[in-house]
């Protein structure tokens, strides 16, 4: 391995523990209540190490969320364009990362955070309703362009319908009620979405299989 290689490599790790570091702090304690100090701690470099890795802390917690969904996209980007229904498994992919509890304690200390400037909050809120709209909207306008449907070109709209439904059956429980779905539920609950969102879109009945 040449020596630049290594840095690479060494520059790689770096980023890769801060971000770990990060994702359990702002979790377990909020965004407010988080420094710069204790992320540096937590993850095993100074903060000038942190500082040139990451502008400032909004901007890592920016790229907390955005390394949580990367992985599932990657994964989707794998699966064969022959898959049975894509637009199944992006969807049980998506909810499994809505109940993951690291998601879960993130999204819940944005919520109560009330001291992060409203700029801020608004630029996090916009950039959480892109996470996965893509994905969604590709795999819905195909399958709308499949069954020759009229709403073709209401594919964005039906996208939001259904990452919404998600989020209501997944996400709202465990912000509100503390209540965590086992593997089975959570299978149940994202099927008949899926069953409800096909039937106003798609015109299907019974198993949206």
């Amino acid at each position: 391995m040449s020596l630049q290689a290594y840095r690479d490599a060494r520059a790689r790790e770096k980023r890769a523990d801060i971000l770990s570091a990060a994702s359990s702090l702002f979790a377990e304690r909020g965004f407010a209540q988080v420094s710069t100090a204790a992320l540096a701690e937590e993850a095993g470099v100074s903060t000038a190490t942190l500082y040139r890795y990451f502008a400032d802390k909004e901007s890592l917690f920016v790229a907390v969320i955005d390394s949580l969904v990367a992985d599932v996209i990657q994964q989707m980007a794998d699966l064969p364009r022959a898959s049975d229904d894509r637009l199944r498994e992006l969807a049980f992919r998506y909810a499994n990362l809505l109940c993951d509890p690291i998601v879960v304690g993130i999204i819940r200390s944005v919520v109560a955070d009330r001291q992060s400037t409203s700029a801020f909050r608004d630029s996090l809120e916009s950039h959480g309703n892109e996470i996965f709209a893509n994905e969604f909207d590709v795999e819905i306008r195909a399958l709308l362009s499949a069954h020759d449907s009229d709403e073709l070109d209401l594919a964005h709209q039906a996208s939001i319908e259904l990452r919404g439904a998600l989020e209501h059956v997944t996400l709202l429980p465990e912000l509100l009620f503390h209540e965590h779905l086992a593997e089975e539920e959570l299978k149940g609950v994202v099927e008949q979405t899926l069953i409800s969102w096909r039937r106003r879109w798609l015109g299907e009945q019974g198993s949206s299989t």
